[in-house]
């Protein structure tokens, strides 16, 4: 430092300001006072706590949340508001990018902060939707051109409704095709080289598919590529009906005009904005020139089975494999064309769809963390469905909004409020590809990375209400089973009404009760499981809004909802409940088909609102390191078995994978161990050890990417390059691999 003075003339003194022996007495006596600090801290925060208040900060700073918010949370959950919630939320259509989109949210956004919840906001994206200008159409015409039947375009009770959206699937191309007709089954490479096979030319014809087998923009990217000119797909009775008996409305199957709505898009988030949040400022690619996974070129609309079955009645050519028959009654054949009645017929397909600019509206609720405010556990659920959406997504919207009432309630009574925050989405345009849960974790990536704990998913709560299905990262598989064993079954006798009335303790349950883990466990056991008696805990999928966080952020997800026991004597068997994405799937349909007394969104919601809890109160965040390490070793297994010949013929050897995996399991072990032996009144000891545990999953995030769908980087459970399924260590099964296969 040097010092100007004046003395006639502009002098400069360079002796320093403090000589060497006072800078090492400054830096002696700075270390020693943070020292001291540092001493008193530890010695106050290793001291016994018997003399502190459980409200006050210190007491809150190194134990559990209390522990008699569990049972209250639990008991006041009602059956009754989530059915009102319902009713509420299935008034209007649910199209994303529509009127009804902001309107949903308003109303979201405005029971949130009727609830209590301290920061409410909206947030809008403008996004790449797709409608059709007009409706779609499929045709059958004469060897003249004259069109001789017309196939539905909205479901039958509908045709009066001016906001249930017409057929379609979104992101088709608009165009106009037409040709001779071919079955091709689900539509899967297979499927078409097996026409192929049979000397079936498919350059030129329209090809009409079941839903199913592969998914909906596979169906016309794998027909464009044998010169397919368009497709149509329907959802087969067989599937989804009931041949043998009646439909909707008399039951829960799907009636001859139901329809399947979807997007054919296999990417996440906008298609304009791809990596980056579609803000008002955000670069857009062009709209006109879309491309992602799942878009052909040719022209795709879904009908409803009657109208296939007019289609297929007389189709040429030879009968189709037993394994590709269905329920239209009677036998399918392949065409191409037809024969009698129909012959020299033509198939017409019309598609007037359009990419627009749409602005779509994220909700987003947050409880601020009394201890941890920086520490986020985040639970969402998509508000737009293809026409009233009452199973998808209001199921899950409506138990969402009764969590949030219930968590409400006690933080205006300040009785409680969690150590961690907890963060509500309400995500827009799902439908489309997770686009609002895409697009918000692309404009906070950086915090949810450093910052998130879990997220926790509740999409579709019910859709059958035989048992519990859960999915996730196998961190979360005890806390999400310990969550279920203390909610009673949906199936028991003492199931709480919402008001805290019919309390019991757990010391007095009866041979009637029974928790909802042991109806998992009676309906859908592990049969792989270590010990016996737990329920299957599934892997994580490709189908809702989970997917940006865990596949991308490597953010611990769990999945939760109500599913048909396929394995119960007498019950017909669905791929998924029958009016999905179709206009049937309305209150009415919930109230008589789904869960009529509403005890199984009863039991979703409390499973939801003690795992949230959990994640959110305990001292020491409970991820199960061992489930996770155990995990690991059973996909090295799968692997070996699987592909392990295959693999060593390609010169891969698995002998490193193996040691990393060895190497992570003692890992786990030893960490598993030190929450164990951690010293919980010491918070800076807990602090550490709660980082470690935040960012295990992250670290098998690849931000450089692997084959197959742009930003899925989960390395060990991701998803395979060829068919997206929920694949092992996916970079393994390279292209050179499934040609060896």
């Amino acid at each position: 430092m040097e010092i100007a003075f004046e003395d006639g003339k502009d002098k400069i003194d360079k002796r320093p300001l403090l000589s060497s022996s006072w800078k090492q007495l400054a830096v002696v006596g700075i270390v020693a006072f943070l020292g001291v600090c540092l001493g008193v801290l530890i010695g106050y925060f290793s001291r016994g706590d018997t003399t502190l208040p459980t409200d006050s900060w210190e007491y809150m700073l190194t134990h559990e949340g209390p522990s008699w918010v569990s049972q209250r949370l639990i008991d006041d959950i009602s059956a009754a508001n989530i059915e009102e919630n319902l009713r509420l939320m299935t008034q209007n259509t649910r199209l994303a990018g529509t009127a009804y989109d902001l309107e949903g949210a308003q109303y979201i956004r405005d029971r949130w902060l009727a609830d209590g919840l301290d920061h409410v906001m909206l947030t809008p994206y403008d996004v790449a939707l797709s409608y059709p200008t007009t409706p779609n159409t499929v045709t059958m015409t004469t060897a003249n051109g004259t069109v001789v039947f017309t196939c539905r375009r909205i479901e039958e009770g509908f045709e009066n409704d001016p906001d249930a959206v017409t057929y379609y699937s979104a992101y088709s191309p608009p165009g106009q095709a037409e040709g001779d007709l071919v079955f091709a089954n689900f539509g899967s490479m297979e499927d078409f080289q097996y026409l192929v096979d049979q000397g079936v030319d498919l350059a030129g014809k329209i090809v009409i598919v079941k839903y199913g087998g592969v998914g909906r923009g596979d169906k016309a990217v794998n027909a464009e590529k044998f010169g397919a000119l368009g497709v149509i797909v329907f959802s087969d009775p067989g599937d989804y009906g009931n041949p043998d008996g009646p439909n909707y409305p008399e039951t829960w199957f799907l009636s001859g005009s139901g329809v399947q709505r979807g997007s054919l898009n296999g990417d996440y988030g906008d298609l304009l904005t791809p990596g980056y949040p579609a803000n008002e400022y955000a670069y857009r690619t062009d709209i006109n020139n879309i491309t992602a996974t799942g878009l052909a070129t040719i022209p795709t609309q879904p009908i409803g089975w009657e109208d296939a079955a007019t289609l297929m009645r007389y189709l040429s050519g030879p009968v189709a494999p037993s394994d590709w028959q269905g329920g239209l009654g009677f036998n399918y054949s392949v065409g191409p064309g037809f024969v009698g009645p129909y012959a020299n017929r033509k198939v017409q397909l019309k598609v007037t769809n359009q990419n627009v600019l749409r602005r779509t509206y994220n909700v987003i609720g947050t409880i601020r963390g009394s201890v941890e405010p920086d520490r986020y556990v985040v639970y969402g659920n998509h508000r737009d469905g293809w026409v009233y959406g009452a199973v998808d997504p209001a199921s899950g919207t409506a138990c969402m909004l009764e969590i949030t009432r219930v968590l409400g309630s006690l933080l205006k009574s300040g009785s409680w409020r969690p150590k961690r925050s907890i963060i509500f989405g309400s995500w827009g345009s799902e439908e489309f590809g997770l686009i609002g849960s895409t697009e918000w974790a692309e404009e906070h990536v950086k915090t949810l990375t450093q910052r998130a704990v879990a997220y926790i998913n509740v999409d579709i709560a019910v859709m059958a209400n035989d048992t519990m299905r859960v999915r996730g990262s196998k961190l979360l598989q005890t806390v999400t089973f310990d969550a279920t064993k203390k909610v009673p079954s949906h199936e028991s006798s003492l199931v709480s009404d919402g008001t805290g009335k019919n309390r019991k303790s757990p010391g007095k349950r009866t041979g009637l009760e029974k928790t909802l883990y042991e109806t998992m466990v009676e309906n859908t056991p592990d049969v792989n499981g270590q010990p016996a008696d737990i329920p299957r805990y599934l892997e994580m999928g490709r189908g809702s809004d989970y997917v940006v966080f865990y596949h991308r952020l490597g953010i611990p997800s769990v999945d939760l909802m109500f599913v048909q026991n396929r394995e119960k004597p007498g019950v017909v068997p669905v791929p998924i409940y029958p009016a999905y994405h179709t206009a049937f799937d309305t209150f009415d349909y919930v109230k008589r088909f789904v869960d009529p007394d509403f005890k199984a969104h009863q039991a979703v919601a409390r499973v939801a609102i003690e795992t949230v809890r959990r994640l959110a109160d305990s001292l020491i965040l409970p991820f199960d390191l061992l489930a996770f390490a155990d995990k690991l070793q059973a996909y090295l297994t799968g692997v070996r078995l699987e592909h392990g010949e295959i693999l060593t013929a390609q010169g891969v050897s698995l002998d490193y994978l193996e040691s990393a995996v060895t190497n992570f399991t003692s890992a786990a072990v030893r960490l598993d161990r030190k929450i164990v032996d951690v010293n919980k009144l010491n918070p800076l000891e807990v602090r550490a050890l709660n980082d470690k545990l935040l960012y295990l999953e992250r670290a098998f995030i690849d931000p450089l990417g692997l084959p197959g769908p742009p930003f899925i980087w989960h390395v060990a459970a991701g998803f395979s390059e060829f068919n997206f399924s929920s694949t092992a260590f996916p970079a393994l099964r390279t292209p050179s691999l499934m040609m060896a296969l």
